[in-house]
């Protein structure tokens, strides 16, 4: 059993929203690498770098793959390559077809800069905090317990209808991952959603809701 990180639980979150919400102002770059496996290889470098997510699901020999139960990513900072890492080694010849995002993305985690074209969608991380697994649970006789966090996401566009847009999709987003079942979330929901209209300073209107999610993690 390896032993698991709320990091790796929150960049999968991060990655279900860059994979779903579509940029109006088509910042980066679509692409896909096809490589052809060795006898039992499970990592693959991606061509290129900065990249920002990696599809939900890649194929190896034509058959679907689901991060987080059948592969996973370790992103690379800067100009450091991205790798794919299979859970169970490929057959030599098997074609592995693996799409990802680079470059820009309109889905930030926390607030960097402020000079980015807009629509821009930050998710932050607000506080979390742990609860051990109780009689009954489905972590109960297993090394782990839950983490559950609040995040905060904000919208910002200089454009109040488009902005509201982007609001309303990323709200629907997360109602659309209670049943996406992505690896190891428990719960997902959202509330407080707010208005704070047109900010002259940062030249934009913005708009923020709450998610809370609860994962299970386990250790060594």
């Amino acid at each position: 059993m390896a032993e698991e990180f709320f990091d790796q639980r929150e960049q999968e979150l991060l990655d279900y929203f860059r994979n779903n919400f579509t940029d109006p102002s088509s910042r980066g770059t679509d692409t896909t690498d096809t490589f052809t496996a060795t006898a039992g290889q499970t990592v693959f470098t991606l061509t290129n770098t900065l990249v920002k997510n990696v599809a939900e699901t890649i194929t190896v020999d034509g058959a679907t793959m689901r991060k987080g139960y059948d592969y996973s990513v370790a992103y690379g900072s800067g100009n450091t390559s991205t790798t794919v890492t299979l859970e169970v080694g490929a057959t030599v010849g098997d074609a592995v077809v693996i799409a990802y995002h680079y470059g820009s993305s309109a889905v930030e985690r926390e607030f960097s800069r402020t000079d980015v074209i807009l629509p821009r969608v930050v998710m932050m991380f607000i506080t979390g905090t742990e609860r051990m697994a109780g009689l009954g649970d489905a972590m109960e006789g297993s090394k782990g317990s839950y983490f559950i966090a609040s995040y905060r996401i904000e919208v910002r566009d200089r454009y109040a209808s488009r902005a509201r847009r982007s609001l309303s999709t990323m709200f629907n987003l997360v109602r659309k991952l209670r049943h996406e079942n992505l690896f190891r979330m428990i719960m997902c929901r959202a509330s407080d959603v707010q208005n704070f209209d047109y900010d002259r300073e940062k030249e934009a209107y913005i708009w923020q809701f709450t998610i809370d999610v609860q994962w299970d993690l386990l250790f060594e």
